[in-house]
């Protein structure tokens, strides 16, 4: 079974990372975006920083983020559009999920940067502006009320997120085609 946002955040809580599993999920995309070749551990070390690696829980820490190094390369360029980004799931309220939104905005920002993405890239326009949008919905503070007016604004900034992050990917390593036979 594929790991999901609770069973990473949670380990991730449990040995004290420096990130939470929204953002350490943004990192490892933003990294992969850049090089979809790109070892983890780089990002493994960023996520892992300043815990004890003899604990034993990071060494079960660490088989996870090796699960979802797989998954994300395989979504990432799945033909079928199945890439999303893991934040909490829709039991939680919709602020909570704003908030770890936000902080896998954060996360693929840097992530890009860890990839080695330059501050002055040049990239596509739409590109350009989606990294914008990102930028903003990380330095976002949310207060919402749980109703059906933000639910559903949170249902399309996700899905925006979602799609931007895979045209980015498209757009900064495009999927090569098989070559033809003649």
């Amino acid at each position: 079974m594929n790991p999901d946002y609770e069973e990473l955040d949670e380990a991730l809580r449990r040995v004290d990372a420096v990130m939470g599993g929204a953002e350490a999920h943004g990192c490892l995309c933003g990294m992969l975006a850049m090089d979809i070749a790109a070892r983890s551990e780089p990002w493994v070390r960023v996520v892992l920083e300043d815990t004890d690696e003899a604990d034993a829980l990071v060494g079960e820490c660490r088989g996870l983020l090796d699960r979802v190094y797989s998954l994300v390369r395989a979504q990432l360029h799945d033909p079928g559009l199945g890439f999303e980004p893991m934040v909490p799931s829709d039991r939680e309220s919709v602020a909570l999920r704003m908030a770890a939104l936000a902080e896998w905005c954060e996360g693929f920002l840097y992530g890009l940067a860890l990839g080695g993405m330059k501050a002055d890239a040049q990239l596509p326009s739409d590109s350009a502006e989606i990294l914008r949008d990102l930028a903003n919905i990380a330095q976002s503070a949310f207060e919402v009320e749980e109703d059906e007016e933000n639910e559903e604004a949170y249902a399309e900034v996700l899905e925006y997120v979602r799609m931007g992050v895979l045209l980015i990917n498209e757009e900064l390593q495009p999927i090569k085609a098989p070559p033809r036979l003649q």
